[in-house]
């Protein structure tokens, strides 16, 4: 499964993360979240992570993340017109209500847009074609939960993953232990049901 803790603000982050098995980290551009890390910093962490675990530049438009582009191996945007230099290819699309374009490779729900706060998800979901990433308020607390009803192809979390607006090893362990034990139980599931 998809694993991506974003929010991102330090080497020893990126560390965490890949130790515990997380597929990517997430570098935030949009310059109003609290998660903001500058473009010099993002190449740091970019750089630092490469060849060791995927990195994504978030932001709300295709401008925020157009100086680091060259730099991450993906890009996240809240915009559906995606600019002429980006390869589709590295863009997870994060929507907050159905799109109106399924072109994309990976598409990310996340109906709080940045903001952390769960809500439910919607039923359309699950027909959407393509990678669906479910994100928004994902925590230790709910995120069986949502394995269970949505089955998607991954999962993102930020802030359900910090303590005292860092992020925490000891909360960033017990998420991907939910998810990799989730994901254990679905092979287990799958292999009776071919037996």
């Amino acid at each position: 499964m998809f694993v991506k803790v974003c929010g991102i603000k330090s080497k020893t982050d990126v560390d965490w993360a890949y130790s515990l098995g997380y597929t990517a980290v997430g570098i935030v551009m949009h310059k109003k979240s609290p998660r903001y890390y500058g473009l010099e910093n993002a190449k740091i962490i970019a750089d630092y992570a490469k060849n060791r675990i995927l990195s994504v530049a978030v932001g709300v438009t295709c401008d925020e993340v157009k100086e680091i582009y060259p730099y991450v191996d993906y890009i996240q945007v809240y915009e559906n017109k995606i600019a002429s230099y980006i390869d589709t290819d590295r863009v997870i699309y994060a929507f907050g209500s159905l799109p109106t374009s399924h072109n994309y490779k990976y598409f990310l729900f996340d109906k709080s847009r940045g903001d952390g706060v769960f809500t439910s998800f919607p039923e359309w979901i699950k027909d959407i074609k393509g990678q669906i990433i479910v994100a928004g308020g994902l925590n230790c607390e709910n995120i069986g939960n949502i394995l269970n009803e949505i089955h998607p192809f991954g999962v993102d979390v930020s802030s359900g993953v910090e303590k005292d607006k860092k992020k925490s090893f000891a909360l960033m362990k017990s998420f991907i232990s939910i998810v990799h034990n989730f994901e254990e139980k679905s092979k287990k599931m799958r292999a009776k049901r071919e037996y």
